[in-house]
């Protein structure tokens, strides 16, 4: 039993602890680094998240020079509430050993990230993609794909930072808040009742612990008196069970309460507030509720629309959010439809909420234009069109690089209430209060392009880099080019673009044979991406990376094998292009750069560009949407300069699968858009 192999870890822990001297005098400091590791390790493995993160800290402590340890204790600080506390350790990791781990560049990209330095997490994340990008790995487009997202939300993150919302943000007291997670508040419309979701052991229903070593969910509840919230009570038995229970919604009289049973897959109910207080058992939402998970719910004013987010098959990915109406019976939902791919995404819709007004619906996304994690949105109702318009982040510092989830509103629109994790919190997830009385949408104003080639321009000369004492060096770079068919040496456009934008040519010392001077200080770390553009070839891309922690060789020869550009039917060149829900996001586009440079040397090069979908959605959708994609692609290189008379775009739909769509993994690979040669 993992909960019996886990008392035994600790009590052994407990007992080097107490012994103090004794022990110091019978192991010395790096075996007893190694007993914690080793310790550490076990649990681990059975996602002690926050006692893992001891052990490996203690053995860290123990013995410094100990690469792994540092790595596993930043893993598992980033399984914590404390994720920015991880950095210092990946660092450390890397100092010591830039292979500790396949991963170690994302990690570090991660723990920049949470620590909001984002230039050097976009760093990180785009020099990890870039040894993906040279793997051989099946699922490498997967991963590419997810890093991509990380390096988007960074960008977003600078944007959304640098042009705050007007808001105040507090923090609500110990009455409603612990040191464990609160969240999910539901508000009355006279803001006199809140009900909310919490994971403290006081009062708890289940004396144990779920799966995940959290006790289980509760529903709390706190009344207002005198403008102040009362001590939070256990709203207990029916409304709470011995498993998860979780506050969703409550009508705005306070009569009637929402609430997330952990049954048949994750189930909606409804209970009514008798004269007494109390509340009668949870009855299904009827009409609802499927073997698939249904969690969150808000109901318009009148009582005859819901809202609410579904895993359920037939949607855009993750959960989405639904809407249906009750029937004139008064016990049935019924006309259920997803709102459509402008609201969902293929990543998940959470939290939702309409305002009193029924004209905003706000909610939670990792799939949109995010900081990180899940940020929350607002969608308007179009009247005249009765349609959602395209979702607004909310901006910085109601959103952030953690969860910010369960956005609800007071009637009159003037205060907020929402669940976040910050540095501030009383202790893990905790509920906010926000005046909304300034706040005004921001919109994220992505950059315009004037080439196709997205320069990584937007790091700044600033960003923090692993720092050990600084010299300078030089590193001579020479670069055969052959042909691939004969390897005869041949000429070829040659360029390195630092991760700053700025490009070196180097010096042709022979028929294909290029060398230049790479000048570095080991007090930063230098990014290079090399493109390689051969007329009548396939262009080539790869990647150079100096940090300073590690000198680098003082010469580098290599040879880059030029294939020749052959039109083939069969063959299709897939483009690094990472795509919004709905649309081109220029994260990603050196596939598109080389596409054009190879079109510009070959005048008589005659392309298809082929937009490709997973499973997910209607035939007629996945069809509109890889049209949609594939023509993005070809406005881009036409923008370029490419003679729109040579592409041809071509919507296939979910028809060409590369992988089976029965996994995340496989539906994220068949989400592309690639490239065939009708004519050199």
């Amino acid at each position: 039993m993992p909960f019996t192999r886990y008392g035994q870890i600790v009590a052994s822990v407990v007992l080097f602890t107490l012994l103090g001297n004794p022990v110091h005098a019978q192991l010395d400091s790096v075996k007893l680094a190694e007993e914690y590791f080793n310790q550490g390790s076990q649990i681990f493995d059975f996602d002690h998240r926050k006692q893992a993160a001891e052990l490996f800290v203690l053995s860290t402590q123990m013995n410094p020079k100990n690469a792994k340890a540092q790595l596993m204790a930043g893993r598992s600080i980033m399984l914590t509430i404390q994720k920015e506390k991880s950095l210092e350790y990946f660092k450390r990791a890397w100092k010591l050993d830039h292979n500790v781990d396949p991963d170690i560049l994302y990690y570090l990209g991660q723990g920049y990230h949470y620590s909001e330095k984002f230039d050097s997490a976009i760093l990180f994340y785009d020099r990890y993609n870039r040894i993906l990008a040279r793997s051989l790995n099946f699922d490498k487009s997967v991963r590419i794909n997810e890093v991509n997202r990380k390096i988007f939300e960074c960008r977003n993150a600078v944007i959304y930072k640098e042009h705050p919302v007007q808001v105040t943000i507090a923090d609500l007291d110990d009455h409603i808040n612990s040191e464990y997670p609160d969240y999910a508040p539901a508000i009355s419309e006279n803001e006199q009742l809140m009900v909310f979701t919490t994971r403290r052991p006081g009062e708890n229903m289940n004396a144990r612990v779920a799966v995940d070593h959290e006790y289980y969910e509760e529903i709390f509840y706190s009344d207002k008196v005198n403008g102040v919230w009362q001590a939070a009570k256990n709203a207990g038995v029916p409304i709470n069970t011995n498993y998860h229970n979780a506050s969703v919604n409550i009508s705005p009289d306070g009569k009637e309460l929402i609430v997330y049973h952990d049954t048949n897959g994750g189930d909606l109910l409804v209970s009514n507030r008798k004269a007494d207080g109390t509340w009668s058992p949870p009855r299904a939402l009827e009409g609802v509720n499927t073997e698939f998970l249904e969690s969150s719910a808000t109901l318009t004013s009148d009582g005859r629309t819901l809202y609410f987010t579904s895993n359920r098959p037939g949607g855009y990915g993750g959960t989405d959010i639904y809407v249906c109406t009750l029937d004139k019976s008064g016990n049935r939902w019924e006309n259920i439809r997803n709102l459509g791919p402008l609201v969902n995404t293929e990543l998940d819709e959470e939290g939702v909420f309409i305002s009193a007004s029924g004209q905003h619906l706000y909610f939670s996304s990792n799939g949109l234009a995010g900081m990180g994690d899940l940020d929350v949105y607002r969608t308007t109702l179009d009247a005249a069109k009765q349609e959602w318009t395209e979702p607004v982040n909310l901006g910085y510092p109601i959103n952030s690089v953690e969860n910010d989830i369960y956005f609800v509103l007071t009637a009159d629109e003037r205060y907020a209430y929402m669940s976040s994790l910050r540095q501030e919190n009383l202790g893990e997830q905790d509920i906010y209060k926000i005046d909304m009385q300034n706040w005004k949408p921001v919109y994220l104003d992505q950059p315009e392009y004037s080439e196709i080639f997205a320069e990584s321009s937007s790091i700044r000369r600033d960003a923090e880099i692993i720092s050990p004492k600084a010299t300078r060096s030089n590193v001579i770079v020479s670069y055969q080019v052959v042909d691939d068919e004969n390897n005869n040496p041949m000429d070829a456009d040659i360029e390195f673009v630092s991760q700053f934008g700025k490009k070196v040519k180097p010096v042709q010392k022979g028929t294909g044979l290029y060398e230049v001077t790479l000048n570095h200080s080991s007090d930063s770390s230098v990014y290079y991406k090399i493109n390689v553009f051969g007329t009548g070839y396939l262009a080539y891309t790869s990647s150079m990376y100096f940090h300073g922690a590690a000198p680098g060789p003082e010469k580098i020869s290599e040879t880059i094998r030029l294939r020749h550009i052959a039109g083939n039917l069969n063959v299709g060149y897939i483009l690094n292009v990472y795509f919004s829900h709905d649309g081109v996001q220029p994260l990603s586009l050196e596939g598109i750069q080389g596409l054009l440079r190879m079109m510009k040397s070959s005048p008589t090069m005659r392309v298809e560009i082929g937009g490709h979908t997973d499973n997910s959605g209607s035939d007629e959708y996945n069809m509109d949407l890889s049209k949609r994609r594939a023509n993005a692609v070809r406005a881009m290189l036409v923008k370029g300069g490419a003679d729109p008379d040579r592409i041809t775009a071509v919507g296939y739909g979910k028809t060409k699968p590369l992988a089976p769509n029965d996994s995340r993994q496989g539906r994220s690979l068949n989400r592309r858009t690639e490239f065939i040669i009708l004519q050199p």
